[in-house]
Parts: structure tokens; C-alpha cells; sequence
């Protein structure tokens, strides 16, 4: 009986995280679209670094030392892509945390499956990986004829 008891316990919590999970996991709605332009673009965000400090104080009271310091560059590393839409035309831009990280697999003039969430725009691509983006900006596509 006693052993039921703390199986049963967890049970609850257990079904209430699958139905969280299952909740978040809402269907997307794809379209297809058609991939115009990709280009990487870098920002420089920074340094980090360390200094260290060595020294010595003499008999005479006098100070000697030396301080060695190394600084590393950070960059901000981007993906961007120009997606055509049925309606819209957008430009979203894939952030490359990582340096074994690899951006999205798409071919320029060849077509994509996207979907958008608010500002975001998450695209299939090539390899059938699904990726996110930060859409920057949105167009509005004119008629054909004007």
C-alpha cells in the first residue's frame, strides 16, 4: 500500500506537465514563400579580457612591477534573409550564437516554408530544419500592374 501511495504521488504532476506540453506545441500554420536575398552580417559588441598585476616592494620602500592584460573581441554574428510571401515581403535575421553554429540552409530564388509568430519568423529549410527568426521588417506586396 505504501508503495502505491508514493507512485501515485508524482502522477498529477506528471500529467499536468504532458498537458502543458502538449498545449504549447500548437500547430503551425506554413506558407510557401520564395527566398530573394541572404547575405552575414557583424557587429562588434565588445572585449572581454584580464589584466594581472606582479610587483615587488625593495628594501627602500620603492615599488617595481609589470601588469600584463589580454583583450578578446566579441562580435554579434547575424544571417540575414529576404523572404516573399504571398502578402508580405520580409526581412528577419537569424542570430549565430555559437561559432559551430550554422544558419539556416535556404537557396536564393529557390522556395521556403514559413510560418510568422508576432516578430518571428520560423522558416524550413533545405535540410528540413526548422529555424527562428527576428523578422526587422515587413512590406506590404503591391498588385501585379502597379
Amino acid at each position: 500500500m505504501r508503495i502505491a501511495r508514493k507512485l501515485s504521488a508524482p502522477l498529477p504532476f506528471l500529467l499536468l506537465l504532458c498537458a502543458i506540453a502538449t498545449a504549447a506545441d500548437k500547430p503551425r500554420d506554413w506558407q510557401t514563400g520564395t527566398v530573394l536575398d541572404s547575405s552575414r552580417s557583424r557587429y562588434f559588441a565588445g572585449t572581454i579580457g584580464d589584466a594581472n598585476t606582479n610587483g615587488t616592494v625593495n628594501d627602500n620602500g620603492n615599488y617595481s612591477g609589470n601588469t600584463s592584460a589580454s583583450e578578446t573581441a566579441i562580435y554579434r554574428v547575424y544571417q540575414n534573409f529576404v523572404i516573399e510571401g504571398d502578402q508580405y515581403v520580409y526581412l528577419a535575421q537569424e542570430h549565430i550564437k555559437w561559432r559551430w553554429s550554422k544558419p539556416a540552409d535556404l537557396t536564393v530564388n529557390g522556395k521556403v516554408k514559413y510560418t510568422v509568430e508576432k516578430r518571428k519568423l520560423y522558416v524550413i529549410d533545405d535540410e528540413g530544419k526548422e529555424h527562428e527568426m527576428e523578422i526587422v521588417k515587413k512590406t506590404l506586396r503591391l498588385p501585379e500592374g502597379q
